[in-house]
């Protein structure tokens, strides 16, 4: 009696059951499979253009970093260095060790600095009072015995208008120069690449939008020219004029 399960039968050389040659082509369509997956367009940018997946995540990550060290620069600058419990010489220390070039100043609880702390330059003898806001995208330079009331904002942001006359997304910084003994009332506003005059008052509420010339007095909004400082009043003139 034949024990055999069946008749037996020659496999030619390179059969399938046998030979494990098709694996790489099939790893090497998988990885072509996930190198087109990671270039299809999933998106689309700031520009409308297309992004892949691959992009789309490099940009996820940039901005979730992004975030993390803004909330960071935030909580350090702000929330602790700007806390009321804060002592003045603790605070100086840690505004210092921040980047901020700051010489012997007082500077009152809740002042916001944005941008780089580097990008402020804090004279000798400045006073700041609360609640103060500096956007730093652009240098700030507040020169020697300013007086900044509180509420004032002093801005570095802004945007260009293109041809066509509209706004551009892109952000540009104007440095604002604050000149040794201003006076800036309280909620005043400085605008993107404004000079201020040395001895110059700048009005409550005003909104300083152009240059002002020294030992004068502007208000309202915009701000314009209201008086001398020791001369005779010539109100009416605009922000930034220079006629005698």
């Amino acid at each position: 009696m034949n024990s055999s399960v069946g008749p037996s039968v020659d496999l030619p050389a390179g059969d399938a059951s046998t030979d494990a040659s098709p694996a790489p082509p099939l790893m090497a369509d998988g990885s072509r499979t996930m190198r087109s997956a990671l270039r299809r367009p999933v998106a689309t940018g700031e520009t409308g253009a297309p992004k892949s997946l691959g992009q789309a995540v490099r940009i996820v990550l940039r901005m979730i970093w992004d975030d993390l060290t803004g909330a960071l620069h935030y909580y350090y600058l702000v929330k602790l260095a700007g806390a009321r419990i804060v002592p003045r010489p603790v605070r100086f220390v840690m505004y210092r060790l921040a980047g901020v070039r700051l010489q012997q100043s007082k500077i009152a609880p809740g002042l916001f600095i944005g941008g780089p702390p580097s990008n402020l330059t804090i004279g000798h003898n400045t006073s700041i009072n609360v609640d103060c806001f500096f956007d730093c995208l652009a240098k700030v330079t507040l020169g020697r015995n300013v007086m900044v009331g509180m509420g004032a904002m002093i801005v570095t942001s802004d945007h260009e208008v293109g041809p066509d006359g509209t706004a551009q997304h892109q952000v540009i910084g104007r440095d604002v120069v604050i000149g040794d003994g201003v006076w800036l009332g309280a909620r005043s506003t400085v605008l993107p690449g404004v000079t201020i005059g040395e001895g110059t008052i700048i009005s409550a509420g005003a909104v300083v939008t152009r240059d002002c010339r020294p030992r004068a007095i502007y208000a309202g909004v915009p701000a314009r020219l209201a008086g001398h400082l020791g001369g005779a009043d010539r109100p009416g003139e605009s922000a930034g004029t220079t006629s005698a």
